[in-house]
């Protein structure tokens, strides 16, 4: 947190400290001179967004934080004992007002959804576990230092993982740089019954997107190529990291992951349209059973499938590449066993032929024999 000058103390809570992660941004106006804490105006209690995003602060007019300031200026601190308490518990029949730091001193939970309820330390919502079972410190999931697994206000449990808990200013952390669309559960990833239980606890979620995507330049590394050549034994005068297109020095990146390369020569790729997989995709696609499953080709019907087909008969792209001298080789095996399949078939014609020939002369009368 750092101190700006005297001057740009905040009108509600009178602190000229600037810390985003407790209480939101500092917001200067200089044509009026106002300075408000993002979290003091959002939680005040008699203020309304009338304005759109741009007008105003964060969409609250002007003359609607004039006016509460002056009713807050009415208003008595139960912590502070000073003027100017905006914000008040939403429970029944509690009379309690309070500065927005003050509260958080008081460890009171403000609700940054719905219509922003705030809850006094004795009236705030608490996490209730149906029995502690554990005897020992288990690890915040975010920082790693231990802490002891008992819900407070300072510890916080998730509501979908039963070991994951958290330190409440960690959890608080996280949601500010994560935003709302990527602010989940650090052991199960959930975020729907995550992001519900901790806005429940008073936890702050930004609608906005990830600190590490408004970096600039944050995806400029997807903007290059992987060029490397990655086997075991590279051909390549130039070096692996050589890259000559439309030669056999093209590098190929592996088509399942794309973060591995090789040379066409290298990999003895005939064209950079051939697909290529490295060792590592190689050995998952192998255990995973597709590659055992490309492996089993059905072998051609005779009846409608004639030698041409058989024989022109692509693999299928998953299996490894094989020399021309093997699948040759392949191919004139797949033809010589469907050959001898027909010459069989004619073998057998031929005795059927000559079979029904001798029954014929034997049953037929010789013409000029008596019998």
């Amino acid at each position: 947190c750092n101190l700006h000058l005297p001057g740009s103390t905040c009108v509600f809570c009178r602190k000229n400290d600037d810390c985003p992660n407790k209480y939101g941004e500092k917001k200067t106006k200089e044509k009026w001179n106002l300075t408000v804490h993002y979290y003091c105006l959002l939680m005040s209690s008699g203020i309304w967004q009338r304005g759109k995003e741009e007008e105003g602060v964060y969409g609250f007019l002007i003359e609607d934080i004039r006016k509460e300031v002056n009713r807050a200026s009415k208003l008595k601190c139960c912590v502070c004992k000073k003027n100017g308490a905006s914000i008040g518990c939403v429970a029944p029949r509690c009379k309690r007002s309070y500065h927005f730091p003050c509260g958080l001193q008081r460890e009171c939970i403000f609700q940054f959804t719905g219509n922003f309820a705030s809850f006094c330390w004795d009236h705030r919502p608490v996490q209730i576990i149906t029995s502690n079972n554990y005897r020992e410190s288990l690890p915040c999931t975010i920082c790693l230092e231990f802490i002891e697994p008992i819900p407070s206000y300072n510890i916080l449990r998730s509501p979908c993982c039963k070991n994951a808990w958290f330190h409440r200013d960690c959890l608080q952390v996280q949601a500010i740089n994560a935003g709302v669309f990527f602010f989940r559960c650090t052991i199960c990833n959930n975020s729907d019954i995550f992001q519900k239980e901790m806005l429940r606890m008073g936890i702050h979620i930004p609608e906005k997107d990830a600190s590490w995507e408004l970096e600039e330049n944050a995806y400029q590394e997807l903007l290059q190529h992987y060029e490397h050549c990655d086997v075991r034994r590279c051909r390549c005068k130039e070096g692996r990291d050589y890259n000559a297109p439309d030669s056999k020095w093209e590098i190929k990146r592996c088509h399942c992951c794309g973060s591995s390369g090789t040379h066409l020569a290298c990999s003895s790729l005939r064209s950079w349209e051939q697909n290529w997989e490295c060792l590592e995709c190689r050995g998952i696609i192998y255990n995973s059973g597709e590659f055992q499953k490309a492996k089993k080709h059905v072998l051609p019907n005779s009846n409608n499938v004639g030698i041409t087909d058989c024989l022109l008969e692509e693999s299928s792209p998953k299996l490894p590449r094989q020399s021309p001298g093997s699948q040759s080789k392949d191919l004139l095996r797949q033809g010589s066993k469907f050959r001898r399949n027909v010459s069989t078939l004619l073998i057998e014609l031929g005795f059927q032929i000559k079979k029904k020939l001798k029954d014929y002369i034997s049953t037929k009368p010789i013409s000029g024999i008596v019998p």
